[in-house]
């Protein structure tokens, strides 16, 4: 497979005191690595930098395609009388790069194939405001769709909505990553949740203390003692 990030012993501090020490990392197209750690961790100021957002202190990093959608924490908080109707945030995903420019009939359509997708057509008119927190994560992740992504880095998604609503999202990002082949970066507190649902699995805390395969995860990091060498005690 190609590699989509390299990164090369990242660091980034804020005024003075670290947050990501010799971060070094690849990423490979089609995988979806979930990052967990502690609040504080430098999680969000990864996801910053892979996206150009934030440039490292010291160190590299490759990010190898510029088609990249981004949703930060907190994106999908509206109140009830924000006036944007779905049709316009999702139209966002089509003039990132010349917010000036008219919508052409081919961005109309890949509006609705990305609503499509969510399952929200039928709310296109309907105001944001107006729709769950389920909902409203359904249309930004139509809105990054509209942007035909490669790499798609959502900063703990799930933050605020019900069970039956994460299982869902999960499972539409696993759609989503097998029908389109992008690449998901997904930050989340949920160890039990994101493990399930990723093929690569990274824990942050500054360092970058493990990254791998979920099941060996659990196995060296949760249980690092074999049973064997319980037995011997």
């Amino acid at each position: 497979m190609d590699k989509i990030i390299e990164a090369r012993s990242i660091y980034f501090s804020y005024d003075g005191e670290d947050a990501l020490e010799d971060v070094s990392f690849e990423l490979f197209r089609e995988e979806i690595l979930g990052i967990i750690g502690p609040n504080g961790s430098g999680k969000s100021t990864l996801l910053k930098i892979i996206t150009g957002i934030l440039k490292p202190k010291s160190g590299k990093i490759y990010v190898y395609t510029d088609r990249v959608s981004y949703i930060p924490q907190k994106a999908t908080s509206f109140k009830t009388n924000f006036p944007a109707a779905v049709e316009e945030i999702v139209s966002l995903g089509r003039l990132h790069k010349a917010i000036y420019r008219r919508l052409t009939q081919e961005d109309y359509e890949i509006i609705d194939s990305a609503l499509e997708k969510v399952g929200m057509i039928k709310y296109k008119k309907k105001k944001i405001g107006e729709l769950s927190g389920g909902q409203q994560q359904r249309v930004f992740i139509a809105r990054a769709i509209a942007n035909q992504p490669d790499l798609f880095v959502l900063d703990e998604p799930t933050t605020g909505v019900d069970i039956t609503a994460q299982t869902q999202f999960y499972k539409l990002l696993g759609e989503l990553n097998k029908e389109m082949h992008i690449t998901i970066i997904i930050v989340s507190h949920d160890i039990s949740t994101v493990a399930n649902e990723v093929t690569k699995l990274a824990y942050l805390d500054k360092k970058l203390h493990f990254i791998g395969k979920p099941q060996d995860f659990y196995k060296k990091i949760l249980w690092p003692i074999e049973p064997e060498e319980l037995l011997k005690g």
